[in-house]
Parts: C-alpha cells; structure tokens; sequence
C-alpha cells in the first residue's frame, strides 16, 4: 500500500489527529478507495477529500469507517467533534450516495482492490441492563392461637379469656405492620444511620457520547467534598478526547466554580483544559491541563 501524502499545512492539530486516526482505521481494514466507497454510503472522490485532509469528513463517514474498522464509533465522534470547532477548511455537504464513485479528483493513492471480505464489520452489542431483585417482603409472624374454652370453668370467666385474645391478635397485627414499615424503611437509610448527610448521588447507566447532547449538574456536599451526581472519583486521569462520566462531573464542578467552559457535553475538549490550567494556576498546581489526583482534590473543595 503506498505512504499517504503529507497533510495541509494550514490543519489544526485536532483536525489533524482526526484525519491521522482515520487513515489508520482505512488501512486497518485493507480497502482501497473503491472498495470502500462501495461499503459505506460515501463516493470514492469524496473519502480522498476527507482522507487528505481537503474536507472535514460528516460524522455519519466517520461512524461507518469506524464500524468497518471494529473501532469505537464514540471515541471516533468526539474527536470529530474537536475537530469540526477548529477545521479551517470546507464544512462537509456530501450526500451519501452508497456505493457511487461520484465525480472528483483522480485517487491519489494506487492500491490493488483487495478481497471484499477481508474486513467484516463489527457489530456493536450493547450489554443488556441486569435485571432488578424482587423485593422481599417482610415475614408476618403467624397470630397467637388460643385455647379453647374449657367446659370445667366458671362461665363468667370466658369473656376475660375471649378479651385476652383479642388483645393479643391485634398485637400480632401491629408486629405484623411494624416488620413491613421496618423492612421498607431500613434499606433506603442504608448503613449512614440517621442524622448524616444524604449519600452522593452517582449516574449509573453506561456513558455514551452524542454530539448534541448536554447534561443537567446536581450540586451538592458528602462529607465535605463537592459532587455534581455523576461520579465520585477522585483519580481518574482524564485528558483532552477523553468522554466519560467523570468528564461530565469535572465540567459540572468547573462551571460551579466559575470556569466557563461552553457546555456540559461529557467531551474533554480544548475549552475544557483551558478551564482546568486556570484552576490549576490559581491552586498552585502543575499546571498542564490534565485532570489528576490533585486537581480532583482542588476541584472537590
């Protein structure tokens, strides 16, 4: 397969790291342009355009390459997404027109068409959620069983008798009802006891990036420390293309700060770091832009 060609001198790096990874994912797969334009919904001319960095690639080609590749198709949208805030070149209009060549520039790349099987698709599978435990009800102690009146006793004394067990069933029903509330009850306090402070509320479902999305910011304290109800980490490294939850908490606990960052999107981008450098110089950190222990434990405060 032949060297690709330098790219555009005038590429932002972002811009530039984006088209490099999808260079790596094409050659991952063994296609050449033709083959690949019959794959995906883009034309050959136009996958030249975007694999040399003449035009910024729609996020629908970089999914499909991804996919193709059996690479990450989230990580491969954030970046795309960096890169589409700082591409100096033409906004991608293609239309996709799966399995066209369309009209454009000669390939600047010769390549033998490989086998069309070389490189199946992988297909994403998305873990089905674990299924929530019935609760258990609390045992009903069973009612008190009484004796049977005996014949031999003064008939005055049956009534003392029949009120002494009518007494003693109610008493099983307020049991009965107290182990319920008990039962109900207990597991919601958990094991803080009472009079502490509300556990910090965490997301649970599997993070996934959108584009277009933005998230809400729950702010609140746990034992003197700051949470936004994403994460509770308090080490997790995270640096520019990363996209998780503890993205999203670090955003949510910078804007409550005062360092703006645009939007909560869950995404590490420029904006982003240059939010953590100004924490980090005004904590007297190293400031390097890498979220890490010790700016966790800054931004917690």
């Amino acid at each position: 397969m032949a060297p690709w060609k330098a790219l555009p001198e005038h590429l932002d790096p972002q811009a530039g790291r984006l088209v490099d990874r999808l260079r790596r994912l094409k050659d991952a797969t063994g296609l050449s342009f033709t083959a690949l334009a019959t794959r995906t919904s883009y034309s050959r001319s136009s996958w030249e355009r975007y694999l040399n960095g003449r035009k910024l690639p729609p996020a629908d080609a970089v999914t499909e390459l991804a996919v193709l590749a059996g690479a990450d198709p989230d990580r491969m949208l954030a970046l795309h997404t960096l890169a589409a805030q700082t591409w100096t070149g033409p906004q991608p209009k293609d239309a996709a027109t799966p399995g066209t060549s369309g009209a454009g520039p000669e390939p600047t790349e010769p390549e033998p068409e490989p086998d069309p099987g070389a490189a199946p698709e992988a297909a994403a599978t998305a873990p089905a959620p674990a299924p929530a435990e019935p609760d258990t009800p609390a045992a009903v102690p069973p009612a008190l069983i009484g004796e049977p009146d005996v014949p031999a006793e003064p008939v005055r004394a049956r009534p003392a008798r029949r009120t002494l067990l009518a007494a003693g069933g109610a008493l099983v029903v307020v049991a009965a009802v107290l182990a319920v509330v008990v039962t109900l009850v207990l597991p919601e306090r958990g094991s803080a006891g009472a009079g502490e402070e509300e556990h910090r509320r965490t997301a649970t479902e599997e993070f996934a990036f959108k584009p277009d999305r933005t998230y809400d910011c729950d702010i609140h304290r746990f034992e003197g420390r700051l949470y936004a109800g994403h994460s509770d980490t308090q080490d997790a490294l995270l640096q520019q293309i990363s996209t998780t939850w503890e993205v999203v908490e670090a955003q949510c606990l910078l804007e409550h700060r005062g360092y703006r960052i645009g939007g909560v999107d869950g995404a590490y981008g420029p904006a982003t770091e240059r939010a953590v450098k100004r924490l980090q110089d005004k904590e007297g950190l190293v400031v390097d832009g890498i979220m890490g222990p010790h700016t966790w434990e800054a931004l917690r405060r």
